[in-house]
């Protein structure tokens, strides 16, 4: 008899178990988590309550219901998770993803964070400071770090925002250290400053130039000219810089913009390179400097005008600001989850 009785409550804790984990699963099919597809109403409002956004087709108050039998809906679906899905609800094609006010949910970081664990049928008001709507507004002033002026990551201010460009200026420190850049956002750097890693000091700086130093860190097997890799060396005194170049004597050959050049160094003399290159059936015969010198400072410019918005407005997010027409607005949704999918 007590043996039958284990077998019993053995039995009844399988049962138990298995209708959990049953229970368990169901419920998890209908929560709202990363990775799933949904179906949703929305009103998207400002405080004082005029709707901005919404899935009704016609004008409504920020409290509309969400009753199809009475107004007409259009439900948006969504992708609840960061990024672009590997795959898609059967049926679904990725243009059927949906936007408020042209961002996906996941580009309105509380309105995502906020959906979190939402049950089907579920309806939620969720509030939102600019921060976490649609970002703060980029004006006159904001700070913030860019590499699209130059190939490293500087401190830059907006000095003007116009319709689809900004002006910037760059925001130095004396005894800065930096690698002088091939070009100056669109203007090329004559000399070759920048073949020396972090060799560059700024020296001083006004409203709107900035005067910099290189203290060349190498001297020996420095490549000035591609096409003569480690072939040039360096010397320098308080105000110049000089490079001297010695190639192989031999053949070598340019390439640039899908074509290649053959070339010939044919002599080296104390000042000049003397070389030959083929063009067609053409051979030209020409000659370089074999030392060239240069200032060790130079003067160049702090302030970038007519930077397009789309070059910076990633890096721009990094810090909460944004170009959005709602940027700077505190901003309520309520949301009606009406079906989640799930892939796998």
């Amino acid at each position: 008899m007590k043996e039958i009785t284990k077998g019993i409550i053995a039995l009844a804790i399988v049962v138990a178990v298995v209708a959990g984990a049953y229970a368990y699963e169901k419920m998890e099919k209908n929560v709202l988590k990363e990775g799933d597809f949904a179906e949703i109403y929305y009103v998207g409002y400002f405080e004082n309550g005029t709707v901005f956004a919404s899935s009704f087709e016609e004008n409504v108050s920020y409290d509309t219901p969400f009753d199809s039998s009475q107004y007409n809906l259009t439900p948006l679906k969504i992708y609840f998770g960061k990024g672009i899905p590997s795959k898609l609800p059967d049926g679904w094609i990725y243009g059927d993803l949906g936007y408020i006010e042209n961002l996906r949910i996941s580009e309105i970081p509380g309105l995502y964070e906020g959906m979190k664990g939402m049950k089907k049928g579920e309806e939620r008001t969720i509030e939102l400071e600019p921060e976490d709507a649609f970002g703060i507004a980029v004006k006159n002033g904001t700070i913030f770090n860019t590499s699209v002026i130059f190939n490293f990551k500087a401190t830059f201010e907006i000095i003007n925002v116009g319709g689809v460009t900004v002006d910037l200026k760059w925001l130095p420190k004396e005894g800065q250290i930096i690698t002088m850049p091939q070009y100056w956002y669109d203007i090329p750097v004559q000399q070759p400053y920048w073949i020396w890693e972090n060799a560059t000091e700024v020296v001083s700086f006004n409203d709107t130039h900035v005067v910099l130093k290189t203290t060349p860190n190498k001297l020996e097997n420095l490549t000035l000219y591609p096409w003569w890799e480690n072939a040039s060396e360096a010397g320098y005194n308080d105000t110049k810089i000089w490079i001297t170049t010695t190639p192989p004597l031999g053949n070598f050959s340019i390439s640039a913009f899908g074509y290649t050049i053959y070339g010939k160094v044919v002599e080296v003399t104390e000042d000049k390179i003397k070389i030959e290159y083929y063009a067609g059936n053409e051979t030209i015969k020409d000659e370089v400097n074999r030392t060239i010198v240069f200032d060790r400072q130079i003067e160049m410019p702090r302030i970038f005008k007519g930077i397009q918005k789309v070059y910076v407005e990633n890096d721009l997010k990094d810090y909460g600001y944004s170009f959005h027409r709602l940027a700077g607005k505190k901003v309520i949704f309520r949301i009606k989850l009406l079906r989640i999918y799930r892939v796998s």
